[in-house]
């Protein structure tokens, strides 16, 4: 290493934050570089995570083990009622997100964070699938089916509607798109291509059997994205560090531009995005170090979304757009730490609900999903309007995302003139049997109907409370017509002054049931994220959330007396503006907006934000007050989504119905190795629980972690007499095999 070379790194290493004798550190590291040329350095982080002062410091600058890709010899799609060109539309258009913070051509040419002499792409298939990422062909090659990728034509339905392959040219994973260079609405200046993630990214789920790879849409995801913001920031690094990986890298990009790159230009490119990473970077860390707080592990499968979302809107879109360092202190407070993290629910049916989310807190399906893209970084102007750049413009592409939500809906229901012939048109739950098909001679997947029959009744005596009955299981609705879930009333819900379903402007909702969090007695992190969290939001944005939600959708939301708003309502209005302002922008007519909009307000749920009343200085007045709930939801294709409760703490069927006393407390998670007798994830014995280089090892004890509650225990069979957190008595071993076969059916 030259001269010139040495002091580039001994400049870039003093300006690292927070890390003292980081040379020494890269020393080391390029030693050891130079003894493995082939060697992978995952592990050595692991190792050096343990230890302290200088062997820590190496860690930070080494990724995390990923698993080693697994063997898959074939890959099946189940028809879920899309077509393949359908599912393939769902998987790579873009909703206008720039997720991974490097423009396009760079993200294809940047190498993996691993420390050889010879060229790894970062977009290597096997490198994304380590990251739980499912593969896909390139729009090229995809021409309605892929056999090799699983998209076989043999939808079931799909409906008439046939769109386009979206623009996928370098066969980037389920869930990548890109998004065309255009103006960034916060400074006015161009930007290149971007990479975002879809909603797919993290809502279509896979199993692995026997080398075979069964995939299904609308699923839970088992996908690392803390890990992916790590590697990205680590990638263009060591792209700094050693020339060799720069002049690799400037290459690269010359070869897929088509021209020459003027390296010094590049050079300081690179640079200023790794200061802007590294600045916000430190920045939150400060921030947690005040707060005597760290991020909670989200590791494979989870994510605490709705934190990210509110330090996405309330802190990052605030910050400098050139340098990502914070304006305004006062907005250090917006930003909070992950600690909630949730599986990714499945997203069938969920149009047809009539409050989305675990914690039934979102109400209109546009908003809900134009939330999601904000978070997921679309850009937005959330710092100063100026000439042509109004406030809450974005990159948002607000006809996409109500395009994904007809395709997840399809028809109302209740639109078919019997009632017999009820059924759901969009995206359907996985089945069963369509895995099994490929699996015929294995009798892990064959299905007893004898135990199928007695769980049906164990069904009904335990789970109908909360799930309501079937989706599709005839012999239910015959056995027991009033408790079907197509009835409009069920008539112990009309006991409660309830409907099973909810008519809102001709359009038919289903009425999840609701549970407070004190009686389900499961974790209640998630809960209270949109409870007790709080915003402050400043005077330049104009917004009084209460109020403008109120206005503009009659919510009867009680006043808030707080100093700064619930997050949450803070959210649904930034949401709501941010729509307002892309239909002005784009021309949007009336009928059009009443159409993307949908009949349901952006109003919260008045279960969960109610009025009460209180004594201030004297006075009797309405104020806020908040009882936290869970939402059920039917339980079709609920073999297919583990592991179970809603932060993803228990790994099997069978585990969801035992005392809760006796569940997994440690389990292995980022494999989608299938267990077809239990039901979910392949469980070591409690006494031998090792994970596999990469695995996330889930810890019950940890906080938000907790696998207690929705538990079968005890003698009491009468449900009004259950302490918080048990639902039922506990069930033999055979009730539970029955139990869990009746559950694949669904």
């Amino acid at each position: 290493m030259g001269r010139r070379s040495g002091s580039r790194v001994y400049s870039w290493v003093m300006r690292w934050p927070h890390i003292t004798g980081l040379l020494f550190a890269i020393v080391v590291v390029a030693i050891v570089a130079a003894a493995l040329v082939y060697f992978a350095p995952e592990r050595v982080r692991d190792a050096a995570l343990k230890l302290k002062n200088d062997a820590n410091l190496i860690a930070q600058l080494l990724p995390a083990t990923l698993p080693e890709p697994s063997k898959i010899e074939s890959a099946y799609w189940l028809p879920q009622n899309w077509s393949p060109r359908q599912r393939y539309w769902f998987h790579h258009t873009s909703q206008g997100t720039a997720t991974i913070p490097v423009p396009y051509q760079w993200f294809l040419a940047l190498e993996r964070p691993e420390l050889s002499f010879f060229y790894t792409s970062l977009t290597d298939q096997d490198y994304l699938r380590r990251l739980g990422f499912i593969p896909s062909p390139s729009s090229k090659d995809f021409v309605g089916s892929a056999p090799s990728y699983g998209y076989h034509d043999d939808a079931t339905n799909g409906g008439s509607w046939a769109p386009s392959a979206p623009d996928n040219p370098n066969a980037l994973p389920v869930g990548f798109a890109i998004l065309e260079g255009g103006l960034d609405p916060t400074t006015g200046a161009k930007y290149e291509d971007q990479i975002g993630l879809t909603c797919a990214a993290c809502h279509t789920g896979h199993l692995e059997y026997k080398n075979v790879s069964i995939r299904f849409d609308g699923g839970p995801a088992m996908v690392n994205l803390g890990e992916v913001e790590r590697i990205i920031g680590l990638s263009i690094g060591y792209t700094l560090i050693f020339p060799w990986r720069f002049e690799r890298f400037a290459s690269k990009l010359e070869q897929i531009k088509g021209q020459s790159v003027d390296r010094k230009q590049l050079r300081n490119q690179l640079e200023l995005a790794l200061q802007k990473i590294k600045n916000q970077k430190a920045a939150t860390d400060r921030i947690l170090t005040e707060q005597g707080v760290a991020h909670l592990d989200e590791g494979f499968g989870r994510l605490d979304a709705l934190n990210r979302i509110g330090n996405q809107v309330f802190y990052t879109n605030m910050l400098d757009p050139l340098t990502g360092e914070l304006r305004d202190p006062l907005l250090k407070s917006n930003f909070a730490r992950h600690d909630a993290p949730v599986s990714f629910p499945p997203i069938w049916d969920t149009p047809h609900f009539l409050w989305a989310q675990y914690d039934a807190s979102v109400l209109n399906e546009l908003v809900r999903n134009s939330g999601e893209a904000l978070g997921v970084s679309a850009k937005i102007n959330m710092t100063a309007a100026a000439p042509g750049r109004p406030l809450f413009a974005s990159s948002m592409h607000l006809s996409e995302i109500a395009q994904f939500e007809e395709l997840l809906r399809g028809a109302d229901p209740f639109s078919a003139g019997h009632a017999g012939d009820r059924k759901f048109t969009g995206l359907v739950a996985p089945r069963w049997k369509d895995a099994a098909e490929k699996f015929r001679s294995d009798p892990a997947w064959a299905i007893d109907e004898k135990l199928v029959e007695k769980g049906r009744d164990l069904y009904r005596a335990h789970c109908f409370e909360c799930h309501r009955g079937p989706v599709n299981d005839t012999a239910f609705d015959k056995k027991w017509p009033e408790d079907s879930f197509w009835s409009l009333e069920n008539p112990d819900r009309s006991a409660k002054n309830e409907t099973n379903w909810v008519d809102i402007g001709g359009r038919h909702y289903f009425n999840v049931v609701q549970m407070p969090v004190s009686a389900i007695g499961t974790d209640r992190q998630q809960s209270s994220v949109l409870t007790t969290r709080r915003v402050h939001l400043p005077e330049s944005l104009g917004l009084s959330p209460t109020d403008d939600l109120n206005k503009a959708g009659a919510c009867g939301l009680p006043a808030d007396k707080g100093a700064d708003p619930l997050f949450v309502l803070a959210l649904m209005d930034v949401v709501g503006k941010t729509i307002d302002q892309w239909m002005i922008a784009n021309g949007t007519s009336d009928e059009t907006k009443r159409q993307m909009w949908g009949p349901r307000k952006n109003c919260q749920n008045q279960r969960v934000y109610v009025e009460a009343r209180a004594s201030r200085k004297g006075k009797d007045e309405v104020v806020l007050a908040l009882e936290p709930q869970y939402r059920a939801r039917p339980l079709d294709g609920v073999w297919a989504t583990a592991p179970y409760l809603h932060n993803g703490s228990i790994p099997t069927l069978r585990d969801m119905l035992v005392p809760q006393a006796q569940r997994p407390t440690s389990f292995c998670v980022g494999s989608r190795a299938f267990d077809p007798v239990n039901v979910g994830l392949v469980t070591k014995a409690q006494s031998s629980v090792s994970c596999a280089a990469g695995l996330t090892n889930f810890d019950v004890s940890l906080l938000g972690n907790s696998n207690r509650g929705h538990s079968f225990e005890g003698k009491e069979t009468d449900v009004t007499k259950l302490p918080p957190g048990v639902i039922g008595p506990e069930l033999t071993d055979a009730e539970r095999r029955a139990l869990v076969e009746y559950l694949k059916t669904l």
